[in-house]
């Protein structure tokens, strides 16, 4: 098995898709600091499993999403992915597949999801796929940043993981800790069992009194509901007999009447027959003749503008019930105005908190971040000093080691010393010309670096100016693309809301709603069950109107816009039958076949003649021609005028005879009366159809507005796109020659510090050869204060040494602390932004809903005004009809007089005045008979009325008690009540409420309680059994798997330790090292702990050893731990950033040697670790807070002799 690739998307720094691919060997990352190299490292350590937020370098688990930078917002997860070539055999993972993908997701609202091959699984599952291999969360594959040391620096006890790890027994010892957890869960399984156990014991007799009390209960409960239902039904079958009868009897009284109304018509032709008879007798006679039709016109007038006041009241109250409809829907629509309103405000209030809160957050990381900026430049400027410090002291230790070796070869032979200091002088000047000539090379590649800096960075700050304008552009269209989407969305809005109320017929009727929905579901049959015939629906949703001509058809229309149009005559019939079995209501019906159209009269095509005449309402609606008669029976014969003026002017022309109604919805009815007001158009039902086109054409213009601008958007991300890649590859070619110049930059000031020594000491050689001849016998007293002073300044190199490197992690750390609280500054302003545009959308969308609001307000203050008009109208009619009642019985009593004075005046006549007298006696009859049939006809409609009324109370009742209806008590299937069964049912049903009354609160469900209870203590009893098994068998496993770790460990340790030592002797060039177990008798639970001994040193205590000494030790012990159990792969973040130059290369001989068998990824700022490498990658942060990646291919790049390294910018 070894490591194929490495994947990460919205982890930490990279917020984009970044593969990386490995292969053997050595694979080393470098960068500069904060660049995001180590992140790779967490990304292997996270997606293998590890749970614990502080080991990725974390205070919690969502600091791992990508946080944002300035250009780029936050992400909504993290995606890790990395795939195991598992072909071969050393090292196969436990999985049938020959490639192996994990992959973890974890997302900010906190949830996880890991994969396997793309198959979902469980973290357990990841963590038992590696067990026991080194790879994993606790494995020693993967070693982060600064964390080599302290395998030395932990104490005994917390170093097992790793051996365990190399022995092969952490999977011994998870599936002890797991057989212990059961273990454990099964005694508090046994425990919360037994009590529980003994509270349902305790539970099962009082439940077993209360199921049978229940039960009882249950009985008498079932035995009433069917007394009630059984009650129930003969009431309801006797009142649907009884008003059988009554409409029976109501329909025979209307048919009386209207043979009366016929009777006295008769008679009164007769006696204007006798009238005109007898006007050949008597002048005085005919001149009261005269007066009886005069005064017979008044009062059939006066009846008539009766009938007509009656008709103008049915009309306003129509008009009436339509505005109180408009005002309950304006009243739905500001409360949910109101509550929408109460939304954004309620949402106002917390953006306006969080925003609070993330300005003091912003302010708090721009703190930190100059506090920590400004120690990381102090540490810098320390480091540098003691940088200078350790050159002058090696420049004085190179001096005094050459006036050692002079003296010491001086003591020997004046005469050879001589000749060996002239040589060695040679050989000085000789290195000093090969030193200037590396300056001059080394110089120049410098400069070649800073004009390749210079002019990448002209290009990312062209590639800025320009980006700066595009921005302000892309804002500018954001900010219009948002206020049309804004616009677009009301208007869509209003549209669905229009829409829905056409879909659930709103503002219609309920019995017109029943009777269409029942027809869509197919429940309207006859009364034999035979489906009826087609029901097109209302008559408002079969026609079409121009616009202009919308208010005056419904206001000419009226309540039969609702009526509903069907096929036929059964039909209609099957219906009505269906609403009154439902107690629906009512509703008017137009069957096709007995709607007849209405002809023009004379009258109207006078009128037509008129100023402002447009056209015959039914001309100006369009519908299929199956309804024509329909729509020209209903407006036939009405007029349509432009205003009411001119249509008052035809009213009077025609004597009041015409029907008109203006463009505007005023009406001028026959007879006279006037009808109008305001119109309120969104209430309309054929208004809605407009509104919609209207609403929809602006939709589209807007959608096309969008469109267009969205793609002058796209351009211009386009645009800053192209941009953008050439400004960051710009700026990742400054990163990666920035690291390049100050590594050739350093070793310049080295080349040039060792040729500055190199010349010092040949001018002091030369001195010191010219002292020799004069001064050979001081040479005893120089050799021993150089050799003091040699030792003192290797002492004062090694102080300062370990001082600078203290300082420059120390240093690092400030730069992290800097980066990371600019981080959280940048992701604070983006929060901000958002905040402040979400305040804004609020805002906005509050603007909305209150001119919305007043809308609503202003139709209902203009429904209202209608609504008292018509209220004032009525008033007014109704007292117009009481005068008419008094004028018309005056009218009644003159003309009784005037057929008194005509009879007198034709006394004369025996013969004439017996017939006047008896058609006057029979009409008298007949009236006095038609003043009974209206008594009887008002009784029996009241009585009708009551009985519905009563009819209705018995189904409220039976749904309060039962929640059932009329089918639902038939489908129970009771036998029917008989009259002498009746009362004795009501007995019964008293009877039962009785009993129940006695027994009291009952809880019903005992029953089923009893039983649940009954089966759980069963349950539980066989439960406690199965665990006490459990516990015996769980118990022999962990005595097993003891035994098993205990051998695998210590045959482990043991190779470990010599290997430890070995390779100890092999890096340090000598010395001794061991591991020991702290409890022999425990090995299991006991501590290791490391004795090691650098060659020339005694060390007690391993504290006592330098921190490059600790590291060194620690990879030491790595190696050892490689060569008992190799890894795959190991993945190690600087950790030989605290070792010296020589034992770098002696960390990198390691590393080529062990590369055959384990893949390496070198995380590392030091350049003998990266002569080791195969591939090499270069991590650099072009933008705050987003890190790239740049694979160079070590093969492609030219290697010079020795140490440099050349060819990788070309």
């Amino acid at each position: 098995m070894y490591l194929k690739s490495l994947e990460l998307q919205g982890f930490k720094s990279f917020p984009d898709k970044t593969k990386l691919t490995f292969e053997g060997g050595a694979t080393v990352i470098v960068g500069p600091n904060g660049s995001g190299k180590s992140n790779i490292s967490d990304a292997m350590r996270w997606v293998l499993g590890e749970v614990s937020s502080k080991s990725i370098r974390g205070t919690k688990m969502e600091d791992i999403i990508f946080g944002g930078a300035d250009s780029r917002r936050p992400m909504g997860f993290a995606e890790v992915s990395v795939t195991f070539d598992n072909t071969g055999m050393l090292g196969r993972l436990d999985c049938p597949y020959d490639e192996v993908t994990v992959t973890r997701r974890y997302y900010r609202s906190g949830e996880s999801e890991y994969y396997i091959n793309r198959r979902a699984v469980r973290l357990r599952d990841i963590y038992e796929l590696f067990m026991n291999t080194g790879v994993g969360r606790d494995g020693y594959s993967i070693i982060s940043q600064g964390k080599i040391a302290e395998i030395i620096s932990r104490k005994s006890d917390e170093r097992r993981s790793i051996f365990e790890d190399a022995s092969g027994i952490a999977k011994y010892r998870h599936k002890k800790s797991e057989t212990e957890r059961k273990l454990a869960a099964t005694e508090d399984n046994m425990t919360r069992i037994r009590d529980v156990f003994s509270e349902v014991q305790a539970q099962v007799e009082p439940l077993e009194k209360e199921a049978a009390k229940a039960k009882k209960a249950m009985d008498l409960l079932e035995t009433k509901k069917q007394v009630d239902i059984q009650l129930w039904l003969y009431d309801t079958e006797k009142i649907r007999g009884d008003l059988a009868k009554l409409e029976e009897n109501f329909r025979a009284s209307e048919f009386e009447l209207q043979t009366a109304e016929d009777a006295i018509k008769a008679l009164e032709v007769q006696n204007d027959k006798l009238f005109e008879i007898s006007q050949s007798n008597k002048s005085e006679s005919e001149n009261l003749l005269r007066q009886i039709r005069e005064q017979t016109e008044i009062n059939h007038a006066l009846d008539s503008e009766y009938r007509i006041g009656e008709s103008d009241i049915r009309h306003a109250e129509e008009l009436i019930a339509g505005a109180e409809g408009v005002l309950s829907s304006v009243a739905k629509s500001v409360s949910s105005e109101q509550e929408a309103q109460l939304g954004h405000t309620q949402k106002l209030e917390a953006l306006r908190g969080e925003l609070a809160q993330k300005e003091e957050e912003e302010a708090a990381a721009e703190q930190e971040q100059r506090q920590e900026s400004a120690n990381a430049e102090k540490l810098g400027f320390d480091i540098a000093s003691a940088l200078e410090d350790i050159r002058a002291l090696e420049s004085e230790a190179a001096d005094i080691h050459a006036r050692l070796e002079l003296i010491e070869s001086s003591r020997t032979s004046d005469t050879d010393k001589n000749s060996n200091a002239l040589k060695e002088i040679e050989e000085y000047e000789a290195r000093s010309t090969e030193y200037r000539g590396l300056c001059d090379s080394l110089r120049a590649t410098v400069e070649d670096y800073d004009r390749a800096t210079a002019e990448a960075g002209e290009t990312v700050s062209a590639a800025n100016r320009k980006l700066s304008g595009l921005y302000d552009a892309r804002r500018e269209i954001e900010g219009e693309l948002n206020t049309l989407r804004l616009k677009q969305e009301s208007v869509h809005q209003r549209i669905e809301t229009f829409r829905a109320m056409e879909a659930q017929l709103e503002g219609y009727s309920g019995s017109v709603r029943f009777v269409m929905k029942k027809y869509g579901e197919g429940a309207i049959t006859d009364r034999f069950g035979a489906p009826c015939g087609k029901i097109y629906g209302p008559l408002s949703k079969l026609i079409n109107v121009e616009e202009r001509y919308i208010t005056a058809v419904e206001t000419a229309l009226g309540a039969n816009l609702q009526n509903i149009v069907v096929e036929d005559e059964s039909t209609a019939k099957a219906a009505m039958f269906a609403l009154k079995r439902a107690e629906a209501g009512r509703a008017t019906f137009f069957p096709l076949t007995s709607m007849r159209g209405q002809s023009q009269t004379p009258e109207m095509r006078d009128a037509s003649g008129y100023p402002g005449y447009i056209a015959v309402a039914d001309e100006l609606v369009m519908c299929d021609s199956r309804f024509s008669q329909v729509t020209s029976a209903l407006l036939g014969r009405t007029l349509i005028f432009d205003t009411i003026d001119h249509a008052t002017e035809m009213a009077k022309g025609t004597r009041f005879r015409v029907r008109a109604v203006t463009l505007d919805g005023q009406q001028i009815n026959v007879g006279g009366s006037f009808t109008g007001g305001s119109v309120h158009r969104n209430g309309n039902i054929l208004g809605r159809s407009g509104e919609i086109k209207r609403l929809e054409g602006e939709e589209a213009t807007l959608a096309a507005q969008t469109e267009k601008i969205g793609e002058k958007r796209d351009k211009l991300a386009d645009e800053i796109s192209a941009l953008e890649a050439e400004r960051d590859s710009a700026g990742q070619k400054i990163d990666l020659i920035k690291v390049m110049r100050e590594s050739e930059n350093t070793r310049l000031e080295q080349t040039m510090a060792k040729l500055s020594a190199n010349e010092t000491l040949t001018e002091k050689l030369k001195a010191d050869c010219e002292e020799l001849l004069r001064t050979r016998e001081r040479y005893e007293e120089d050799h021993r204060q150089l050799s003091v002073r040699q030792a003192e300044v290797a002492k004062q190199i090694e102080e300062i040494g370990a001082a600078r490197a203290t300082m420059d992690i120390r240093r690092n750390e400030a730069g992290d602390k800097a980066a990371e609280a600019g981080q959280r500054k940048t992701d604070a302003l983006i929060a901000l932004n958002e905040i402040r545009k979400d305040m804004e959308t609020e805002e906005r969308l509050m603007q909305e809903s209150e001119r919305r609001m007043q809308e609503y307000l202003a139709s209902t203050g203009e429904q209202n005004d209608r609504i008292r008009t018509l209220r004032e109208r009525i008033a007014e009619l109704e007292a117009n009809r009481r005068d008419n009642r008094t004028r018309f019985e005056a009218g009644e009593a003159a003309l009784a007089e005037l057929n008194r004075k005509r009879s007198k005046v034709e006394e004369g006549s025996t013969e004439f005045e017996r017939k006047l007298n008896e058609v006057n006696l029979r009409m008298r009859e007949r009236l006095q008979s038609k003043e009974l049939i209206i008594t009887e006809h008002t009784r029996l409609e009241n009585r009708l009325s009551n009985l519905r009324e009563e009819q209705d109370k018995l189904a409220t009742r039976l749904w309060d008690e039962h929640e059932m209806t009329r089918s639902d008590a038939l489908a129970m299937g009771y036998p029917a009540l008989e009259p002498s069964t009746r009362a004795e049912a009501a007995a019964k049903q008293t009877e039962c409420r009785n009993k129940l009354r006695v027994l009291g609160n009952v809880d019903l469900d005992a029953v089923n309680k009893y039983k649940e209870v009954k089966a759980r203590y069963d349950y539980m009893e066989g439960q406690i059994r199965d665990l006490e098994a459990a516990k015996d068998d769980l118990t022999d496993v962990i005595s097993q798997l003891e035994g098993e770790m205990e051998s695998a460990f210590l045959e482990s340790f043991q190779k470990i330790n010599e290997n430890f030592n070995r390779t100890f002797g092999e890096l340090f060039g000598g010395g001794s090292a061991e591991l020991s177990l702290t409890e022999p008798d425990n090995v299991l639970e006991s501590g290791i702990e490391i004795k090691a001994a650098p060659p020339g040193k005694i060390i007690k205590n391993l504290v006592q050893l330098s921190g490059g000494e600790q590291s060194f030790i620690a990879i030491a012990l790595f190696f050892a731990i490689l060569q008992v159990n190799p890894t795959p792969f190991c993945i190690l973040d600087e950790i030989e950033a605290a070792l010296d130059e020589v034992n770098v290369a002696r960390f990198s001989e390691y590393i080529k040697r062990y590369a055959n068998g384990t893949q390496f990824i070198l995380i590392t700022h030091r350049r003998g670790t990266m002569e080791a490498a195969n591939r090499l990658y270069g991590v650099t942060m072009p933008e705050r807070g987003i890190s790239k990646v740049m694979e160079l291919d070590i093969n492609d790049i030219s290697k010079k002799k020795g140490e440099d390294w050349d060819g990788i910018f070309g």
